[in-house]
């Protein structure tokens, strides 16, 4: 199917800057994933006056239309009566919509204004959710086809992903979007180079901080899957996960099957290590927790930081000496397999010329030593990131996890091996 699609953003709140519409970004984002493209976006009050000329001025130049909010069952919740009057239809109560609403509620009884939720334009292909109690609907207007759908975003997720996706995306383009970390654009594009890759695929490149994206684009889903398999190879263990996988979910994927418990120790980051790793359903698994050491006083009495290290003009919270000591402390106080450590100076000011704003000191205690190399008790290394404080931030928490998930891959693939 190919044509003209438009995205219709519904609500008052959307316009007075008490929601941000992430909705219409969402929509973007999936029918781009599945070679779609949306022409025009635009955001309305609930207002009929409003509502009906849009939607008859969209049905005019659009082959499809998605819109979001308005079906809830208050009186300022538009959408259905907009569709209506557009189409010049009435509306028609369903009985199936309102058995599912009675099903959701259970053992309670709907409120009255539900059946607002329940009475449809004439026509309109319903579509049943298994999330929430609105359903959603399907109506040709003047040959346009709209998708009306809720504004909650989950459940907007749920209608796109089950009802709109696999009726507007039949025949189009697909996408894979390889995840990668550690190497930049420039030194990723340089290890496809020599890549000959299937005809028909298209590449194109992302990158949202810490991550590296490359999109694969093409009509042939086989041509796709060998082209990620070559650029998997190519890239090795900067690749971290295809779609919604990324740098944490693949590091606390990688430990799991490593069997390794993992904690922090962090000043810098101020808690970006916890909050990524847990952001991971499932991630108590394998992060037990983390310790936001950023006053020195923290870093003494709680991971036993020496203080000759500490107040020490050679050496200073931002050295060596300081991360391999809060790994350690971090290690015992939170008795996990392998703990890191990340100290540094995230700017904008505190630098200097001996360590400029950037200067980033990591240590890992617990990382197995590599085969035939001596085992140390800690591993340290220091980086030096560019960008402002969010930047440095951002790109000490994914070297910090990072070194884990590697680690960890080796780890288990010689557990697997034995």
């Amino acid at each position: 199917m190919s044509g003209r699609i438009e995205v219709l953003t519904i609500g008052d709140e959307l316009l007075d800057g008490a929601v941000i519409d992430g909705n219409g970004a969402h929509i973007g984002a999936a029918l781009a994933d599945h070679g779609r493209a949306v022409a025009r976006a635009e955001r309305l009050p609930d207002r009929l006056d409003v509502l009906v000329p849009a939607i008859r001025a969209i049905a005019a130049r659009a082959e499809i239309c998605i819109c979001t909010g308005g079906l809830g069952p208050t009186d300022d919740d538009l959408t259905l009566e907009a569709l209506a009057r557009a189409a010049g239809v009435e509306r028609a109560f369903d009985p199936t919509a309102w058995a599912r609403i009675e099903q959701v509620y259970g053992a309670r009884t709907p409120p009255a204004t539900n059946r607002r939720q329940a009475t449809l334009p004439d026509g309109a292909r319903p579509l049943y959710t298994a999330v929430g109690t609105a359903p959603g609907v399907e109506i040709e207007i003047d040959g346009c086809r709209f998708f009306a759908l809720p504004g909650v975003p989950r459940e907007m997720r749920w209608f796109m992903q089950h009802h709109v996706l696999p009726a507007v995306a039949k025949g189009a383009r697909r996408t894979r979007l390889l995840r990668c970390v550690g190497r930049g654009e420039s030194t990723l594009a340089a290890l496809l180079d020599d890549l000959a890759l299937p005809t028909g695929v298209e590449i194109a490149w992302l990158t949202p901080l810490p991550e590296v994206h490359i999109k694969l684009v093409g009509e042939d889903p086989a041509a796709l899957d060998r082209a990620a398999t070559l650029i998997r190879g190519a890239v090795g263990d900067a690749f971290v996960g295809e779609g919604e996988t990324g740098l944490a979910a693949a590091t606390i994927d990688a430990c799991a099957r490593a069997g390794w418990h993992i904690g922090a120790a962090e000043s810098c980051t101020g808690g970006l290590v916890g909050a990524a790793l847990t952001d991971v359903s499932g991630s108590s698994a394998v992060f037990d927790g983390a310790i936001v050491s950023y006053a020195n006083a923290v870093k003494h009495g709680v991971l036993g930081v020496p203080l000759w290290i500490l107040d020490s003009p050679k050496y200073g919270a931002v050295s060596e000496e300081c991360a391999r000591a809060m790994a350690l402390g971090a290690r015992e106080v939170l008795g996990v397999d392998v703990a890191v450590a990340i100290t540094g100076i995230a700017g904008p000011g505190g630098g200097s010329e001996a360590k400029p704003v950037g200067t980033v000191w990591f240590a890992w205690a617990g990382l197995p030593a590599e085969p035939g190399a001596p085992g140390e008790p800690t591993v340290a290394e220091r980086r030096r990131f560019r960008g402002d404080r969010e930047k440095v931030r951002i790109q000490a928490m994914a070297w910090a996890i990072d070194r884990i998930r590697r680690a960890a891959l080796r780890q288990a693939a010689r557990q697997e091996t034995r």
